[in-house]
C-alpha cells in the first residue's frame, strides 16, 4: 500500500473512532437523563396528594382533634 492511501486509511479509521466515542457518550447521556426522569416520576405520589380528602370531623387521623377545615369567623 502506498503512503498517500495509508495515511488516508488512517484518517477514516480516526475518523470512524470518534463517531463511535461520540456516539457512545451521547447514549450514556441520554441514559443517564432518562434515569433521572425515572427517579422524579416514581417518587411523584410521594409528594402529591392523589385525592382531595375532605375531613368528616374531628378524629385521631386529622390532626388529634383540631378542625382545620372549619372557619374561624373571628379572624376572618
Amino acid at each position: 500500500m502506498s503512503t498517500q492511501f495509508e495515511s488516508l486509511f488512517r484518517w477514516q479509521v480516526a475518523l470512524c473512532e470518534g463517531w463511535i466515542q461520540m456516539a457512545a457518550l451521547s447514549f450514556g447521556a441520554y441514559e443517564r437523563l432518562w434515569a433521572s426522569q425515572v427517579k422524579i416520576l416514581e417518587h411523584q405520589n410521594a409528594y402529591f396528594r392523589s385525592a382531595n380528602i375532605i375531613p368528616q370531623g374531628a378524629d385521631w387521623f386529622d390532626h388529634y382533634g383540631k378542625r382545620n377545615h372549619d372557619i374561624d369567623v373571628e379572624k376572618v
